[in-house]
């Protein structure tokens, strides 16, 4: 009896069975979830292959303000590696003014000469609100620093709209850095403001006499944008156009005949 009985159990599990398995297999495949690491959006926005960081970008523009806390974690991350904070960087540059409350990380980051380049192009599209802290940090002793900081400041003239006489001072007194590539970068953008040109024209002449030939050459450059407005630096670029260095030649005797030309058309 009981064998019987034992032999029914298993009968009974086997018909079972079966029927199980061939269900299973007309419902088609079993769906497998892999786990994936939640943050690697993050990474890819450094990675080398186009397709990683354009869908990094994409996953970052649907989180909006959701990525903040990561980003800030990552920001606020001694201990950080330094392609992981760069790519944070990146993100608050590619999160705009919607990441203003990150302002104090990135500033903080700024003052690491290491991440300056990254920092600083992240606050030129953070909006007005990244003013304050860049006008601070051109008085950093870290020329690298200065010179980044206010590069961000003439980019965000143009981005954000903010008024020119926050800028053109902090330009202006750039050209007096003790380090050549500030220097190199005021007078650059004071050919790309070209909001005050009389005083923008005066300081540039006094650039046509540096000791650097870059920042030199920078300013003949910087004084062609002004067209006929620069004429007062005419005498300047005759004698700029003998300068030792060639390229100081080529750009001050260019810059005459833009003047010039500009003149003639007025």
């Amino acid at each position: 009896m009981w064998r019987f009985l034992a032999l029914l159990v298993a009968l009974v599990a086997g018909v079972a069975a079966a029927v199980w398995y061939y269900r299973s297999a007309d419902a088609g495949p079993v769906n497998v979830v892999v786990a994936r690491n939640d943050d690697r959006w993050l990474d890819d926005l450094q990675s080398r292959t186009p397709k990683d960081v354009e869908a990094a970008t994409s996953e970052l523009e649907q989180r909006g303000t959701a990525a903040l806390p990561l980003i800030r974690r990552v920001l606020q991350d001694p201990d950080a590696a330094a392609p992981r904070k760069k790519a944070a960087l990146k993100a608050t540059a590619i999160l705009g003014a919607r990441a203003a409350e990150a302002i104090p990380d990135v500033v903080s980051v700024l003052q690491r000469p290491e991440y300056s380049p990254e920092a600083a192009l992240a606050l030129s599209f953070m909006g007005s609100p990244a003013v304050g802290p860049l006008k601070d940090a051109v008085k950093s002793d870290e020329p690298v620093v200065r010179r980044e900081s206010l590069r961000s400041l003439g980019k965000l003239r143009e981005r954000a709209s903010i008024d020119p006489q926050l800028v053109i001072p902090l330009l202006l007194d750039a050209l007096e850095d003790p380090d050549a590539s500030v220097r190199n970068v005021a007078v650059t953008y004071l050919g790309i403001v070209r909001d005050s040109p009389e005083r923008e024209v005066t300081g540039l002449i006094k650039a046509l006499k540096d000791d650097d030939p870059e920042v030199r050459q920078a300013a003949a450059v910087a004084l062609a944008a002004f067209g006929a407005n620069a004429q007062p630096a005419v005498p300047a670029l005759k004698k700029a156009a003998n300068d030792v260095d060639e390229d100081v030649k080529r750009e001050a005797g260019r810059a005459l005949v833009i003047i010039a030309e500009a003149k003639a058309k007025t």
